[in-house]
Parts: structure tokens; C-alpha cells; sequence
């Protein structure tokens, strides 16, 4: 089932929208035909929005909020969106996963069988990307950090890396030959972190801040005596996406590596 992500960290929340404007034109996420959903933070309040087929306008109006994750992708027939559409959510964390991995449904039921019984009770569809979060949750329940409001990026970006080596060994365990292919995406509203494997694209790129703004009809060269004007220009953003449509200014996340973000908009690749 295909699919495809987007996050974004910026530094002004009031101007979230304005920076999905500029992103939007470098990534696909396209939504017709596909289960969408949005998830996004407002004072620290978890929200989380669902849609239906074809609703791919309303999918990037999202609630003011300085990290938003959204995603799109087909699920089969028989699969509601109520349960089983990303973002996903636990607590805080938000997560959402692109890619394949062989005898997805094998490995799904391996890695839920491992899972501690209070994570397992947390899964209630029938997708692996859902149980690929429990197995993330898993290992920071490990170190009791999965509700710590200062857990460090880099430790979260390593935990999620070890989760998609977890998938993948699970995947060679009954009896898969491809190598897999994951992009995998995690936030707790303070920093966001992502891990790759295999040949999917997963990048990230750092978008500076500028006057020119077409949602706030704001030239180039707008003069920096008005307060919305400094504020375009003062905001930063960082964008990972699974599906860029050019090149140019994309840093894809290295086969095994992992990305960290966190609340000062540093960026580490682990």
C-alpha cells in the first residue's frame, strides 16, 4: 500500500500555515483516493484530524501549532480510517510510518506477540504501522522516558532507529528476502524525530525565513516597518517528507540513520 508523510517543525506556530504554503509545492501528498489525517499540538493538547477520500484541501488547513505531522495512504477494504489511518496516536506521541517490509502480516503479529500486554491493549487496528509505534513505545517504556517532557532528541531519534532494525529483523525471522523499506516519524510535541531504512526516500530540509508570503499577501520586498513582515522573515522551519518532488535543498536521511529535531530547531543526524 502506498503511501507518503510530512512533518514540520517551524519556529512561529501562528505561522504553520504559511509555512505548509511553502512546502507544499516541494513535496507529494496526495490525498485523493486515500485515507488522510493530520495530527498537530495547541498548548500542548494532542489533535488529531481524519479524512476521507479526497479531502487533500482540507488536510494542510491545520490548527496553529509549531509541529504538524501528516500523512496519506491507501488501506485495504476492510480496515476503518477511524482506527487505522495516520498519524497515530499514544499520550503525546504522535507517529506516522511510509514503506514495506515482506509478510507485513507475519511480521505484524510477531512484533505484537513481543509487545508488553499494557502496549498491546494500545493497538487497535489491524495495520503494521500501528504496532511499529508500540514497538518505538516499547523501548522508550524501557527506560521509563515515554511521557519525559525533556527526553533528548538524539536518545529518541536512536530509539526509533532501533525500532526499524527491530521490523526488519522480524521481517528476515519469518522468513522475508527483501531488505525493507521504512521511513518512520515520531513527535511528543517538543522534538520530532525520524529513522530510515532501506531504499525509501525520507529527507528533510531547512526552510529560512523571507517576507514573501502569498497566504498573507506579502511581496518580497515588503518592508520590514510592518510586525507581520519581521515575523515572516524572522521564522524558521524544518520539513522531512518521504516524497520530494525535486531535489534541490533535500538532505535524505542516510540508509540506518535517524534524524533529531529538537525545541531550538538544531538538527542532528544520528
Amino acid at each position: 500500500m502506498s503511501s507518503s508523510l510530512i512533518a514540520i517543525v517551524t519556529s512561529d506556530p501562528a505561522l504553520v500555515r504559511c509555512e505548509l504554503d511553502r512546502a507544499r509545492p516541494l513535496v507529494t501528498l496526495e490525498a485523493p483516493g486515500r485515507v488522510a489525517g493530520a495530527g498537530a499540538y495547541q498548548d500542548e493538547v494532542v489533535l488529531q484530524r481524519r479524512y476521507g477520500l479526497g479531502a487533500e484541501g482540507d488536510l494542510w488547513e491545520v490548527p496553529l501549532s509549531d509541529i504538524v505531522l501528516l500523512h496519506a495512504g491507501e488501506l485495504p477494504v476492510d480496515l476503518a480510517p477511524e482506527e487505522n489511518a495516520q498519524p497515530f496516536r499514544f499520550r503525546q506521541w504522535l507517529f506516522a510510518h511510509v514503506g514495506e517490509v515482506d509478510r507485513a502480516d507475519q511480521v505484524r503479529d510477531r512484533l505484537y506477540e513481543q509487545l508488553p500486554e499494557f502496549l498491546q491493549s494500545v493497538v487497535h487496528g489491524g495495520t503494521l504501522s500501528e504496532v511499529v509505534f508500540a514497538q518505538f513505545l516499547a523501548e522508550l517504556r524501557t527506560l521509563g522516558r515515554t511521557e519525559d517532557p525533556h527526553l533528548e532528541a538524539q536518545l529518541a531519534a536512536s530509539l526509533l532507529k532501533k525500532a526499524a532494525r527491530v521490523v526488519e529483523q522480524a521481517s528476515g525471522e519469518v522468513g522475508g528476502t527483501s531488505k525493507a523499506r521504512l521511513g518512520l516519524v515520531a513527535t511528543n510535541g517538543r522534538i520530532l524525530v525520524a529513522a530510515r531504512r532501506g531504499v525509501q526516500a525520507l529527507g528533510y530540509q531547512l526552510l529560512e525565513g523571507r517576507a514573501e508570503c502569498a497566504r498573507c499577501q506579502l511581496a518580497a520586498d515588503a518592508k520590514d516597518t510592518e510586525v507581520k513582515v519581521r515575523d515572516h522573515r524572522r521564522r524558521r522551519s524544518v520539513v522531512v517528507a518521504s516524497s520530494p518532488k525535486r531535489g534541490d535543498g533535500w538532505v535524505q536521511i542516510p540508509d540506518g540513520g535517524a534524524l533529531a529535531v529538537d525545541r531550538r530547531l538544531s538538527v542532528q543526524v544520528v
